[in-house]
């Protein structure tokens, strides 16, 4: 089991931005390389928006574009040590400023297995 804390560092902080079509968020791997083997499930909650879950996201890795949704253990995605990967989220409207909590719930890597984990994070003007 890898500790939570260690997993919060892979989150770019002050990522949480919204764009022309949505929002994103950024992460660096600066643990360990890791082989992601199924689709991402994230959920966000916060200020103005109850909780709503994602599985249906672009990741912009190291300007490779991957939709999560067709990450399979035949179609692994590679988040080696120093990689950035974007994570982009269409959205009809942008996230209201304020403080969200992001739950990685489901995050199932080749090495490590399953490492969800939770943290908080603030959209900013």
């Amino acid at each position: 089991m890898v500790n939570e804390d260690l997993l919060r560092t892979l989150f770019v902080k002050k990522s949480l931005k919204n764009t022309e079509n949505g929002f994103q968020m950024q992460m660096q791997n600066s643990i360990s390389d890791a082989t992601i083997i199924e689709p991402i499930k994230v959920e966000i909650s916060g200020e103005g928006v109850d909780k709503e879950k994602y599985k249906d996201f672009i990741i912009d890795l190291n300007g490779e574009k991957v939709e999560n949704k067709t990450i399979s253990e035949s179609n692994p995605a590679k988040f080696s040590v120093k990689a950035l990967a974007t994570l982009i989220f269409n959205r009809d409207s942008p996230l209201p400023e304020g403080k969200y909590k992001i739950r990685f719930t489901k995050l199932l890597t080749e090495e490590y297995g399953d490492i969800p984990f939770t943290m908080k994070e603030r959209i900013r003007d």
